[in-house]
């Protein structure tokens, strides 16, 4: 941590962590602190910033000045000793920390030990503890500044007689942003909020903030939209509000800000978590000309103005207290591990029809999927073949900014090497022999502004690793026989079902590129893993297979049981082809457990030719026994239903441990 003489190095007492940040953290550590420290050490330590590789946030910092480079223009007449809290992100600040001592989840902070360096223009508050208004605590004067640049942006915004909506009215934004705009036009006008819960619509209501709150789920546009429009709230065609504020912290709510701005209006999106983009392109669709205003984090004066806001509003104030006492809530409001059922009805209506689950690991998988497709970062999702990465792509892509651009798919182990490169990258006319005489796009030019899916990414030659590298971290290419660079904007996915750490051990896949594509992993659990989803799987193959086949056949619950034992190596592919050929050959309208017990005996034969008889009629007889048993709960009616005497099954049953 060497100071440059117009720098000034800081002793770190407290990280207040961007929330998106600490929520992207805590949720995939599923709420353990312990993992949550390694990961913000090991993201310091990786990258000498904390900068989540996932949102590209960071946060901001409190500490002691300890040394002041001899040419520091010094605007804020700074002494050693003098305590600050940084205006700048920490995903631009040099950090080095040593230890986390504790973290509050409530208001994102950790106390650490560390140091920083704050380059000679970063902007910052000087503090004086003890000078800090009765009022309010460090801990929320340090929260409030992480988000000083909304409140200062809403009273830039708002204009007398407005009428202003917040969404998201009872968070830090929204209660900041709310009393910004009450700063610019007194009594005038009129100060909607929109709450989820009408335990927070009624706190909110006696704290006099708010000229109104309505209560009702933002996510859900439509029925949000009829909500507002049978309360009497919107009394125009074209939208009610001239300035609404977006302080929600998740995506999916930009369309009911444009549809209940009106014409000419503005939209301020508070947090980093919402699409300008997409707001924009959906204006110019419907013809409705909005001024549409970006997360703004710096304006001049915005710390003291905010700072202000605190001691002149006693309620925000003691709202503030209130998000952040521990005695209010017993676990931090974080991103819920399991996605909202609405967005995902949203994302799968076009996907590929096979994607069906009931089971915890699936959902888990599933809201990864959907929580990093908001962030534009790379993605290696690992698993057995026949897991079903194709379709989590499919998700990623749908679920990201870059939706409305190709998804273009590639195998590597598919393509011979000599091609792949061609392929990849595209070639120059005239590059070698049987070129085409126009030269050809590769996938990286096809994908451009998309998404690219490199499957089995495991089977990339060493030089061919090199140029994939080059491409991620330069973003250009080189066709073959090409000289001039070619940019190219793309979001790389990538899949195997080999180790690459092994690989990488052994010298044929490059370390480099392993952690270039490694930001977000995603594993996908085979199927023996989560058998809760083996016959909701089955039902769905049959019922397409009987559509396909122009079929109506049933299966009996005893085969659906058998399934369930099975282990099914080739995962999800190999339960769609046993029950594609089950159908086929089973003679009449109901399947039963012998059609099932011929057809997967039948396949295992096939794909283990190193198993003797004897070890596939017991395995065979194991998960009979194991499927009858779940049916039937006596031994008596079990003999029966097999053809067995009472006292061969009780032999049987204590052979196989069951």
């Amino acid at each position: 941590m060497a100071v440059h003489e117009n720098e000034l190095l800081v002793d770190v007492d407290i990280i207040h962590v961007n929330t998106t940040s600490f929520n992207q953290i805590l949720t995939s550590m599923d709420g353990n602190l312990t993992a949550v420290k390694k990961r913000i050490l090991e993201i310091v330590s990786t990258r000498g910033k904390l900068q989540n590789p996932i949102t590209g946030t960071g946060g901001i910092l409190y500490g002691r000045v300890e040394q002041i480079g001899k040419s520091y223009p010094n605007p804020y007449n700074l002494k050693i000793g003098d305590h600050i809290i940084t205006l700048a992100s920490l995903s631009l600040t040099p950090l080095k920390l040593d230890q986390i001592d504790q973290i509050n989840q409530f208001s994102c902070q950790l106390k650490v030990q560390g140091k920083a360096i704050l380059f000679g223009h970063m902007p910052l508050l000087k503090v004086n503890p003890g000078q800090l208004n009765k009022k309010y605590s460090l801990e929320l004067l340090i929260a409030v500044m992480d988000e000083a640049g909304a409140p200062r942006q809403t009273w830039k915004l708002a204009n007398t007689g407005n009428r202003i909506l917040i969404i998201g009215a009872n968070g830090k934004l929204g209660l900041l942003s709310a009393c910004g705009a009450r700063e610019k036009i007194g009594n005038t006008g009129k100060i909607t909020g929109i709450v989820k819960s009408h335990e927070s619509r009624k706190v909110l209501e006696k704290t006099g903030i708010y000229d109104e709150v309505i209560c009702c789920d933002a996510l859900d546009t439509i029925g949000a939209f009829n909500h507002l429009s049978t309360h009497g709230v919107l009394n125009a065609q074209e939208g009610a509000f001239d300035l609404t504020v977006n302080c929600m912290a998740v995506s999916g709510t930009e369309m009911l800000s444009l549809i209940l701005t009106r014409n000419r209006g503005t939209i301020f999106f508070a947090s980093l978590a919402n699409s300008q983009k997409i707001t924009a392109l959906t204006s110019e669709s419907v013809g409705k000309d909005l001024n549409i205003i970006g997360y703004t984090g710096f304006l001049e004066g915005h710390a003291d103005f905010t700072a202000t806001l605190l001691y002149t509003c006693p309620e925000l104030t003691r709202q503030l207290k209130r998000l952040y006492d521990p005695k209010n809530q017993t676990q931090r409001v974080r991103q819920d591990p399991y996605p909202d059922p609405r967005i995902l009805s949203h994302i799968l209506k076009d996907s590929r029809d096979d994607y069906v689950f009931v089971s915890k690991p699936m959902q888990k998988v599933l809201a990864s999927a959907v929580n990093v497709a908001k962030y534009d970062c790379t993605t290696l999702i690992t698993g057995e073949s026949g897991v079903g990465k194709e379709i989590i792509v499919d998700i990623i892509h749908k679920a990201s900014d870059r939706n409305q651009y190709p998804l273009v798919k590639i195998n590597c182990g598919t393509i011979p090497a000599s091609l792949l490169e061609s392929e990849l990258f595209g070639y120059e006319k005239g590059a070698f022999s049987g070129a085409s005489i126009q030269g050809k796009k590769g996938f990286f030019e096809l994908a451009h502004n998309g998404s690219l899916f490199l499957d089995e990414i495991g089977e990339l030659k060493t030089e061919l690793q090199v140029k994939i590298l080059r491409a991620i971290q330069e973003k250009q290419i080189y066709r073959v026989g090409g000289i001039q660079p070619i940019q190219v904007n793309v979001r790389i996915i990538a899949a195997t079902n080999r180790s690459l750490e092994e690989m990488i051990e052994q010298g044929r896949f490059r370390e480099d590129l392993f952690y270039r594509l490694n930001v977000f992993p995603i594993k996908i659990p085979p199927l023996r893993e989560r058998k809760k989803d083996i016959i909701p799987l089955a039902e769905h193959f049959i019922r397409k297979y009987n559509d396909r086949f122009k079929l109506n056949k049933t299966m009996e619950q005893m085969a659906f049981q058998y399934l369930v034992e099975h282990e099914w190596p080739g995962n999800i592919r190999e339960l769609q082809n046993v029950v594609q050929r089950i159908l086929i050959n089973s003679g009449e309208d109901t399947i039963t457990l012998v059609d099932t017990i011929r057809e997967l005996a039948t396949g295992s034969r096939l794909s283990s030719s190193r198993a003797g008889l004897n070890a596939i009629l017991d395995q065979t007889e194991y998960n009979v026994l194991k499927a009858t048993r779940k049916t039937h709960k006596t031994t008596r009616k079990m003999a029966k239903i097999l053809g067995l005497s009472q006292s061969t099954l009780v032999r049987k049953l204590k052979k196989h441990g069951l």
